[in-house]
């Protein structure tokens, strides 16, 4: 069983100097990918190598506390520094290839987090099997994969901090966030769109073992609301394992409800991620008291920053959905009981003073 990282901050810098070399398809002990012809020991159980590797030890989830309450309204409030924030026009080559076309959105106030290489547009050959419609790929690691599936387990470290959204999903701490915001109004022949709609799937090396323990996850928050599903009752998280958190999970039929397709082999999807989802779809009502709407795609790591997670966007577009916003707004926090009175009767005193 592989232990606590026991001083992340002492390992960053050993983790940022091995991500290069996963990333270009080194190695490691960890992961369930493919292994260029099945000599490879995809799962090694001793830890050595792993410390040899990154410098640090992969935790388990016994001595991985959740986030507290605290804790997350911290990142809500004030999200640790950004690192390496990459200029706006990258932002803006994502964005525009993000939309379908004729998508009638109009975006403006564009802002990525990322580093330069860590997101990037894809086109609908290269992963036909998986999406064949072009897009972007936001990842936790490095987009520049290679047309291939031969490591044992990609890693790479961004230093770009947390993300609110995927730590309010996977209940930990969140690393190499990497964030997609803009700002968007619909032209005027989008005048009877109640929401937006887009394609996605999910990928990520955690899975099938780290499932439960690592819940890198993925949201899209669309005025303020996360819409991102794997289907109407499971958010995109990993966080659901048959062997209830206990590594490895390897019951890649029951882990996040089957929603993940194993990948491993040489001869497998080309790329290194360890299981992927079928082509979904998020549908997203607007808040129709807003003028200008907001958006944010943001996928992150949990609980480590190590083995990398992705989310492959496309053909983002205006909708005439069913329900209505008031439909999917949360419920309002009730106050505790003796407050509750408390405003009540701040209240009733307020009415006496106006009718002396």
């Amino acid at each position: 069983m592989r232990m606590k990282i026991l001083n992340l901050a002492v390992s960053m810098t050993l983790l940022a100097a091995s991500g290069a070399t996963l990333a270009a398809g080194g190695s490691n002990s960890g992961g369930n990918g493919g292994n260029g012809g099945g000599t490879a020991d995809d799962n090694p159980s001793a830890s050595d190598l792993y410390v040899l590797q990154y410098g640090a030890e992969k935790q388990n989830d016994a001595d991985a506390p959740d986030i507290t309450e605290t804790e997350l309204e911290a990142l809500q409030v004030a999200p640790p520094p950004v690192q390496t924030p990459v200029s706006s026009a990258s932002g803006s080559q994502l964005v525009n290839a993000w939309l379908a076309p004729n998508s009638s959105i109009l975006v403006q106030n564009i802002s990525y987090i990322g580093q330069s290489n860590q997101a990037r547009v894809y086109t609908g050959n290269e992963f036909g099997s998986v999406i064949n419609t072009d897009g972007i790929v936001l990842t936790t690691g490095n987009a520049n994969f290679a047309n291939a599936n031969t490591s044992s387990g990609a890693t790479g470290v961004t230093g770009t901090g947390a993300s609110y959204a995927v730590s309010k999903l996977s209940n930990q701490f969140t690393y190499d966030a990497n964030s997609l915001r803009f700002d968007f109004t619909l032209d005027n022949s989008a005048s009877s769109a109640n929401g937006i709609t887009s394609k996605f799937v999910f990928a990520s090396e955690e899975y099938p073992e780290w499932t439960g323990i690592f819940r890198d996850g993925f949201a899209l928050v669309v005025d303020g609301i996360n819409y991102a599903h794997f289907d109407a009752s499971n958010f995109v998280v990993l966080d659901n394992c048959s062997s209830n958190g206990v590594y490895p999970c390897t019951d890649t039929t029951q882990n996040d409800n089957g929603f993940l397709t194993p990948n491993a082999g040489a001869t497998a999807v080309p790329f290194e991620f360890d299981g992927y989802t079928a082509v979904l779809t998020v549908n997203a009502l607007l808040n129709p008291a807003l003028t200008k709407h907001s958006l944010e795609a943001v996928i992150a790591d949990s609980n480590d920053p190590l083995w990398d997670s992705a989310v492959f966007l496309s053909r983002l577009s205006v909708a005439t959905l069913p329900g209505t916003f008031q439909d999917v707004v949360p419920a309002p926090v009730p106050l505790p009981a003796p407050l509750g009175l408390f405003t009540s009767a701040l209240a009733i005193w307020g009415v006496l003073r106006r009718k002396s």
